[in-house]
């Protein structure tokens, strides 16, 4: 790759990666839309790369969405290693650029949940009796899911309701809570004793 080839991969706007069961993944319809490309002939490409329909279910994670009409139809989550089998058949400058971003993309979030969640529990005894990694993945998502309803929240009770969730994840997954005051939360006092 030229020094030109990489000052325009990084002038891409990094495609959004979430967390879906524990793993990174992207959309077809995020995979369609960045490469310019109708999302059927996305699907079509999934399912004429020639893999068996076995590994196509295990590794292209069905789902559906809905239109502008309404209407169900299917697109597929896709993690990092799919995506790079899928991508690799789209040629062109254009593509280049979009295929270092994703993979650029991916790799931050995974060093990003790696940081977090990988390296702090390295010495934890639950960490080596063998806990799925993907258990805390999910645990993970649960706690952004909280966070993300407790700033959304204006319901005094609910906020206090979600901020004793968020600590029960984050104490299961060992990291620290911010305390109510820092997420403006105000909890009643305890007869006889602190909040």
């Amino acid at each position: 790759m030229t020094t030109n080839e990489a000052l325009v991969i990084l002038a891409v706007t990094p495609p959004p990666i979430r967390l879906s069961d524990g793993r990174a993944t992207v959309t077809s319809l995020q995979v369609a839309d960045h490469f310019g490309k109708i999302h059927k002939n996305v699907i079509r490409a999934i399912r004429n790369m020639g893999m068996s329909e076995e590994f196509t279910r295990l590794n292209f994670e069905l789902s559906e969405f809905r239109d502008s009409t309404g209407r169900k139809l299917p697109m597929y989550n896709i993690t990092r290693d799919d995506f790079a089998m899928l991508a690799m058949g789209f040629t062109g400058k254009e593509a280049i650029r979009w295929k270092g971003a994703y993979i650029n993309a991916f790799n931050a979030m995974e060093r990003k949940l790696r940081a977090l969640y990988v390296e702090p529990l390295v010495c934890d005894k639950q960490f080596r009796m063998g806990i799925p990694m993907r258990f805390k993945f999910k645990l993970q998502e649960q706690s952004q899911q909280v966070m993300e309803q407790l700033v959304r929240s204006n319901d005094t009770h609910q906020r206090r309701n979600l901020y004793w969730q968020l600590r029960q994840v984050n104490d299961a997954l060992g990291i620290p809570t911010d305390s109510p005051e820092v997420l403006g939360i105000d909890l009643p006092a305890i007869e006889g004793g602190a909040a």
